[in-house]
């Protein structure tokens, strides 16, 4: 889904996740109203974002999940044992490659856009503010009750430069 002018929607950000969740998980997302943040704590949310560098700045996709969610993933992306608890690189691991690929789905459905991706970051907490899309901080996605939640992000970061640095050939 693109907006009127052309430009990624957060919309088409929740897409793409929704449907790498689909693919790689077998996960049929749906939309949530919004959670309480400060439920979780500070320190009770795991991201993982990747930028998306394009003309005049760059889309930042960032995936939150609370730490629960964020275990149940690496439980079953690298098909561990319910009992099994995941340390923090399996955490990081299993939120970075979900972002990489929905990046990649994202990139896809926008091929009008050039787009170049970076390396996904991983991190604790809710992320700081940041200039939104279309105005609409968040969308939170999830299957059931006992799987994964996802809180998708999607950011618009100006750049002074004219252009985005690379050569679009």
């Amino acid at each position: 889904m693109k907006a009127a002018t052309g430009t990624p929607t957060l919309e088409a950000a929740a897409d793409a996740v929704r449907e790498t969740c689909e693919l790689q998980l077998g996960l049929a997302l749906r939309s949530l109203p919004p959670c309480d943040r400060a439920a979780a704590g500070a320190e009770g949310w795991c991201r993982s974002g990747i930028d998306l560098d394009a003309r005049g700045g760059r889309w930042r996709l960032t995936l939150v999940a609370d730490k629960l969610s964020a275990r149940r993933l690496a439980q079953r992306l690298y098909a561990l044992d319910p009992a099994e608890e995941p340390g923090r690189e399996e955490l990081a691991d299993a939120l970075n490659e979900l972002v990489n690929i929905a990046a990649g789905v994202f990139k896809r459905d926008h091929h009008g856009a050039v787009l170049h991706l970076a390396l996904p970051v991983f991190a604790t907490g809710w992320p700081d503010q940041e200039p939104s899309a279309h105005g609409r901080e968040a969308v939170r996605l999830a299957a059931s009750a006992a799987d994964p939640q996802f809180h998708v992000l999607l950011g618009w970061l100006q750049s002074d430069e004219p252009g985005d640095g690379r050569d679009d050939s």
